[in-house]
């Protein structure tokens, strides 16, 4: 009976065992397959996730690739330019061949190749200007789109290098008579003898005038006993960059080519007048005083008559724009600059100026930069004709006198620059290659590079300093940053 018993709890725990291990079995495949949902999912999510990511990263990719190879065409312009408006335009027709193109060189992901297309857009105008690199990656159906920016600042930097409180470099020699005064310190690269020239009353003060070498500072001054004590001649370590100078000559820019526009009649029923007709612009009648030369893009004109007293305002639209003309031809007028952009006017043939002509006397010297082509010229400004802006001569003698006035930065290859009266404050004169002669009681403020140095006649040659930063001619060559980037940014 007792074994009996035994017998029956056994089987009946062996039972309960038995639906034990049914139940966990069971669990586990529950479990097991909701894992395994779980898992899957998991695995379609990541894939999804994993895609959707590297799409964002071969964006970003493609972004930085192109910001590489426009750093580079940045460099490649700034160092083959002369200035500003050159750097940019050769700038803008590279970045505008690297625009719209597919990068493909990326690793395959998954079977498929990805892609990044690209898009460059100039976003200001002026100096410094600011552009976006916008970059759309693809894998498959998958894209996503990031954007760059970056700004490029063109400078001239040290392209124009001369000492701190220099009102006068010179090749060879300065000879001062009749009451001249020169205030500032002059450099003078020869050891000939007899370099420096005073006679009368003529003075310098407030500098020194300094030598190659001691020897040469021994045996520069030729002056009376009177005038010896006046002046300190000594000597300096400075080289004076003679060839980078003649290199900023040289590099005169290449004058651009623009269509003319196309002819315009003003006035009313009765008084109609042609101010643009067959590329000339007239401003040479009661009708057209006023004139208001709207510039939405680079223009070209053969000739540009300014007379009678009339004005022309070119209104600028803020940005950077381009004038090409055969000849200008302004006998007595005036030409202001509207808004706060630049104008580059470039000059191929004539240039010339009467009565007492004006221009850009309301505006920032920054805005108009004058280049005049050819060789063996002459520019005469006088009758109180007055320029506020900056002037390259690729090869042209200058004369400033009669009350005349101008206010900037001067660039000329030629070989005479003549001062007679007149008052010329903030000017910036680079005449490697030119005798610079001052009279008539001229006042010169600023600096002068030249050959030679002639003052007379109660002349006033000033040191004031100027911020050559803003010289709009030439650039140098160094390691500068002239652009600079922005992080990349996904767009929605």
């Amino acid at each position: 009976m007792r074994n009996l018993l035994k017998r029956h709890y056994f089987m009946k725990e062996q039972g309960s065992i038995l639906a034990l291990v049914v139940m966990t079995l069971a669990l586990l495949s529950i479990l097991g397959l909701a894992l395994a949902t779980v898992s899957f999912a998991n695995v379609n999510l990541t894939t999804v996730d994993r895609d959707y990511q590297s799409t964002y990263y071969i964006a970003e990719a493609g972004a930085n690739q192109t910001y590489v190879e426009i750093e580079d065409m940045v460099n490649s312009a700034y160092e083959s330019t002369a200035s500003q408006a050159e750097f940019f335009n050769e700038l803008n027709e590279k970045i505008t061949v690297l625009s719209g193109q597919e990068l493909t060189n990326f690793s395959s992901s998954f079977g498929e190749q990805p892609t990044a297309e690209i898009s460059i857009q100039s976003i200001s105008e002026g100096n410094p200007r600011q552009y976006q690199i916008v970059s759309k990656g693809e894998i498959g159906k998958r894209e996503r789109s990031v954007t760059k920016g970056f700004q490029v600042n063109w400078k001239s930097g040290s392209g124009v290098q001369f000492p701190s409180n220099a009102v006068a470099v010179l090749k060879d020699s300065v000879s001062l008579n009749g009451g001249a005064t020169v205030s500032g310190d002059v450099y003078l690269d020869s050891l000939k003898q007899d370099t420096v020239s005073m006679s009368g009353g003529t003075k310098f003060k407030d500098g020194k005038i300094y030598v190659p070498s001691k020897e040469a500072a021994n045996h520069a001054l030729n002056a009376p006993n009177h005038l010896k004590d006046s002046v300190q001649i000594v000597a300096s370590q400075y080289q004076v960059p003679w060839s980078d100078y003649q290199q900023l000559i040289n590099a005169f820019p290449l004058i651009p080519s623009y269509a003319f526009l196309p002819n315009q009649t003003i006035g009313g029923q009765y008084n109609r007048f042609e101010v643009i007709k067959n590329g000339d612009l007239n401003i040479n009648s009661w009708q057209a005083d006023g004139y208001n030369l709207d510039l939405k893009q680079h223009v070209s004109f053969n000739n540009i008559n300014v007379t009678s007293n009339n004005s022309l305002n070119i209104d600028t639209n803020n940005k950077t724009s381009d004038i090409v003309v055969n000849n200008l031809n302004i006998s007595q007028g005036k030409i202001s600059l509207v808004g706060s952009g630049t104008v580059n006017l470039y000059i191929k043939n004539d240039f010339s100026l009467g009565g007492g002509t004006k221009i850009n006397m309301d505006g920032e010297t920054s805005q108009l930069n004058i280049y005049l082509a050819g060789t063996n010229k002459s520019l005469k400004l006088s009758g109180n004709q007055k320029i506020n802006g900056s002037l390259f001569a690729q090869d042209s003698n200058l004369t400033l006198t009669g009350g005349g006035g101008f206010q900037g930065y001067i660039l000329t290859g030629g070989d005479q620059v003549t001062f007679d009266g007149g008052s010329f404050s903030e000017i910036f004169l680079l005449a490697p290659n030119a005798e610079i002669s001052a009279s008539g009681g001229a006042n010169i403020y600023g600096t002068l590079i030249g050959k030679k140095l002639i003052g007379s006649g109660g002349t006033n040659v000033i040191f004031q300093a100027l911020n050559i930063e803003d010289f709009p001619f030439g650039s140098d060559n160094s390691k500068q940053k002239i652009i600079t980037q922005e992080p990349s940014i996904e767009l929605d």
